[in-house]
């Protein structure tokens, strides 16, 4: 994943008001630079949908070492969302969670995403934006019943600012970095099946020539290959490689 871990680095950080995306800014900057800013006019998310970045969420880039290698870095953006996750826990969001392969919840709503890239040769990039005070529904009303905000799931208690909280984030993406080089995904695969909550009923988009082709069950987990685990109604367990998923929805339970 690394050539050198770096066990405490020293951040280089640009702070914006409106970008079109931290993640353009970040992309030719050098390893441990990062890009913050309050407003993204073009946000995105995983394989080019939108992401809504209206003022009052936190949105930022952070660009690490990279070799270059596409193996060893699979599974780094689940390393982060555990990072941010329990940042976030400790800062009294405790009821936050992991969904594959990159999404932050909290109950069956959206509060943020990751997305990785590489950015140069040498580089890669961590986007993450958090719905923190902003209404991003405002924007698309189809997110008024998807997205949640960090500020209603605290009981009214304070959050740091978003100086502060980006700086934790930081210092989160980097021991992400770290513990990762060493455990990769398959080491890290008994922390992360910690966070993903109660087995939830989820529906995978099968990457297939038949674009219909989906599977549901209960989901269980990961294993270290990568694969996510299925629990299906007959109690058996089925192992779907991740390259043949297209994309997870949670089922959420009719009313």
């Amino acid at each position: 994943m690394m050539p050198s871990p770096n066990i405490n680095p020293v951040w280089s950080v640009q702070h914006h008001a409106v970008v079109t995306t931290t993640q353009a800014l970040a992309r030719l900057l050098p390893a441990w630079s990062a890009v913050t800013a309050d407003e993204q006019t073009a946000g995105r998310g995983q394989r080019e949908r939108s992401f809504v970045s209206d003022p009052g969420g936190l949105y930022l880039t952070a660009v690490l070492p990279y070799t270059g290698d596409p193996v060893a870095s699979r599974g780094f953006a689940l390393a982060v969302g555990w990072a941010v996750r329990a940042t976030l826990r400790r800062a009294g969001v405790v009821d936050v969670r992991l969904r594959w392969p990159n999404d932050l919840m909290i109950g069956t709503r959206k509060v943020g995403g990751i997305l990785v890239e590489q950015g140069e040769k040498n580089t890669l990039l961590v986007g993450l934006g958090l719905n923190i005070s902003n209404q991003p529904w405002r924007a698309d009303p189809t997110l008024s019943e998807i997205a949640g905000r960090l500020v209603d799931m605290r009981g009214g208690e304070a959050l740091p600012d978003h100086a502060e909280l980006a700086t934790r984030l930081l210092r989160a993406i980097a021991r992400a970095h770290l513990i990762f080089a060493h455990k990769r995904l398959a080491g890290l695969t008994p922390i992360l099946n910690r966070c993903w909550g109660p087995p939830r009923r989820v529906r995978l988009e099968l990457a297939t020539a038949d674009s219909t082709a989906e599977l549901e069950g209960d989901f269980l987990g990961i294993e270290p290959s990568g694969s996510i685990v299925l629990g299906t109604d007959n109690g058996a367990r089925i192992e779907v490689p991740e390259h043949h998923i297209k994309r997870l929805h949670e089922v959420v339970p009719a009313q």
